[in-house]
């Protein structure tokens, strides 16, 4: 096999293993067979601590991964619960595991995928390869991820303020849900 050149990140979308969820990260371990991956980091914290308690996105998503026989490492970043927050912490984890890696490939929601790339741009420094996959069906909700959510996260990844909000916010979802 050639020299490992991928760091694959996945980020997390929930704490409960869904069909579609299944699905999506059925496309990770699909990729992971056919591309020389270097590792697989798993992204997402305890965001639903009343119906999953002691469960986080990153962990639930792992666990998944190998229990369908992913051989390569598995590295979780059970800390974050917005996007920016992971891609915050892919660099930190990038930067403490001296990683050697030619491509980054994120994985996320198709709503999403505007964003992450944004964002991967304004904190990575370049533009990542992302692979979608439609977890949001609604097309409401596809239009707030593109119309609110995308300038919403661009502004907090500039602005602390509006990072603090919509941390706020998650708490109270958290919390509740």
């Amino acid at each position: 096999m050639a020299e490992k050149n991928v760091l694959v990140v996945v980020l997390g979308y929930g704490c409960h293993l869904t069909e579609p969820m299944k699905h999506y990260l059925d496309l990770v371990i699909d990729f992971s067979e056919i591309s020389d991956v270097v590792a697989i980091v798993t992204t997402g914290g305890y965001t639903n601590r009343k119906n999953a308690p002691g469960v986080s996105e990153a962990g639930m998503m792992a666990d998944y991964l190998k229990e369908c026989g992913v051989v390569v490492p598995l590295i979780l970043e059970e800390s974050s619960v917005t996007t920016n927050q992971n891609l915050q912490s892919i660099t930190r984890v990038i930067s403490e595991r001296n990683f050697d890696y030619k491509r980054l490939v994120i994985f996320c929601d198709g709503a999403r995928s505007i964003k992450v790339k944004i964002l991967a741009r304004l904190i990575l420094g370049h533009w990542p390869e992302v692979m979608t996959y439609e977890l949001t069906k609604s097309f409401i909700a596809k239009l707030k991820q593109l119309f609110i959510a995308t300038p919403f996260d661009v502004l907090a990844s500039k602005f602390p303020f509006f990072e603090k909000m919509e941390l706020r916010r998650k708490e109270r979802i958290m919390n509740s849900s």
